[in-house]
């Protein structure tokens, strides 16, 4: 954790002093998971803390108030947070908040749950992030590596927090890690790290792409071994002593380099020359799960993880919930869940994934578009959806993208939504739920947002 500073500290006349920041302690700055993980660690150590939240009314403040009953709890205060010892930001709070910038450049100290876990970790950590597919490769990762080792633990930005996975018989952390979180993270130590891929997302965050991508490139800064795409474009500030892998959808230039190639018709994950695995043969489908999987058995490799024995694991995945999801096959029509796609790059991929040349996909989009260009989604539409169903905060602006190349219809509800697109659906078609957009407009997460498609999905084939 980052040491205490000699801090200063506003007295009554607007000047500073010392004797304050000694009773400031640690200040947690939004109560969602990340910081109740945060108070129960500071909690268990004996760590004197208070948590800021401008929700007067969080869903974890009774969980807080029964871990420790006369906690401080407060709106975020300017003034308070320049006295205390440390700041932790949860990752959904932007460090472009007033009151932070201002204690920031008065000297306190921020960090976040990840930097924190970074220095109290004591097994190997790999560290994945990107764009898409992070939570597939993620869990993919822990999958091969469970069936190979004990004690495996999995977090981060996919369910459990970094902090919640701390334990003293860890063999082995594999964390997912958002750009937000390596806004703070940005020197965590990893066995290995990669950057799965990179797509415009949270422009409403970022002041720009660029500054979204060299955030995400901050996983690379503390890793013994970095894995690197060789589809993305973007450069990376890797540290001289780490060893540099690569994975890719061409073929491998290097007998420990990951690629795609080719036999006649048959396409395969390759190491080198060695052929591993017909991409036909892989438990989630399209080319960007092809990556996924040579992402995760690449982490795999570099842990001298077994590879025949990988490859056998591989077959019993079975994907993740919300990611390209087939709910339900009636009538000939297929039901395909992925409101993990907050992005369009994702959605495009998905629509990629799901559709062929007959124009079979009744696309469902919506909700908050994060300030992102839509325009990725023309070319897709236009050679696979044959109807687009369109809800949300931004459902216009996504309806101006792509109604010259496809019919849409805009609704205020998924329920009529729903309905709509069940009526337009016939046999041999695919109802695709990807949004292309955050969910927060309507639902407290894609994960709800799912849940609520699944729902309306079973009972309207009832």
């Amino acid at each position: 954790m980052i040491s205490k500073q000699s801090g200063n500290a506003l007295n009554s006349n607007g000047l500073v002093g010392s004797s304050e920041v000694e009773k400031a302690g640690k200040v947690i700055v939004g109560l969602g998971n990340t910081g109740i993980s945060c108070a129960k660690h500071f909690a268990g150590a004996g760590v004197s803390f208070s948590v800021m939240d401008d929700n007067p009314a969080p869903a974890y403040l009774t969980e807080l108030r029964r871990l420790k009953k006369h906690i401080e709890f407060s709106p975020i205060s300017e003034a308070k947070l320049l006295m205390a010892e440390e700041i932790v930001v949860s990752p959904g709070v932007p460090l472009s908040t007033p009151a932070l910038v201002a204690a920031r450049e008065h000297g306190v100290p921020l960090t976040g749950d990840v930097a924190m876990f970074g220095e109290m970790a004591q097994a190997p950590v790999v560290a994945i992030t990107g764009s898409n597919g992070k939570s597939t490769v993620t869990a993919l990762l822990a999958h091969l590596a469970r069936e190979q080792r004990a004690n495996v633990r999995v977090g981060g930005n996919i369910g459990t927090p970094c902090l919640d996975l701390l334990s003293s018989d860890a063999s082995l952390y594999i964390i997912e890690v958002s750009s937000y979180q390596l806004e703070l993270a940005d020197h965590l130590p990893t066995r290995a790290s990669v950057v799965l891929n990179l797509s415009p997302d949270h422009l409403d965050r970022y002041e720009s792409v660029d500054h979204y991508y060299r955030t995400k490139g901050n996983i690379y800064n503390n890793c013994s071994v970095a894995l690197v795409n060789r589809d993305i474009p973007q450069s990376f500030a890797i540290p001289e002593q780490s060893r540099i892998l690569t994975f890719g959808s061409d073929a491998p230039s290097d007998s420990n380099d990951f690629g795609l190639t080719t036999e006649g018709d048959s396409l395969y994950i390759s190491l080198g020359r060695h052929r591993l695995v017909d991409v036909n043969d892989l438990p989630i489908h399209g080319r960007h799960n092809a990556l996924n999987v040579m992402a995760a058995v690449a982490l795999g490799a570099i842990l001298n993880l077994d590879t025949k024995q990988m490859l056998v694991s591989l077959r019993r995945f079975k994907g993740l919930e919300h990611r390209c999801e087939l709910v339900a096959d009636s009538n000939d029509i297929s039901y395909y869940n992925d409101s993990k796609a907050t992005n369009v790059a994702s959605t495009v991929s998905a629509i990629e994934s799901c559709g062929d040349e007959s124009r079979n996909i009744i696309l469902i989009l919506g909700g908050t578009g994060k300030n992102a260009d839509f325009s990725p989604l023309q070319k897709p539409v236009s050679r696979f959806v044959k109807h687009a169903v369109i809800f949300g905060r931004d459902r216009q602006k996504i309806k101006d993208t792509i109604a010259e190349i496809c019919p849409c219809d805009c609704c205020e509800t998924l329920e009529e939504v729903m309905s709509i697109a069940r009526g337009l659906a016939k046999a041999g078609d695919c109802v695709l739920f990807s949004p292309a957009c955050a969910s927060q407009d309507m639902f407290d997460s894609f994960t709800a947002r799912g849940t609520a498609f699944k729902a309306l999905v079973r009972e309207m084939i009832q």
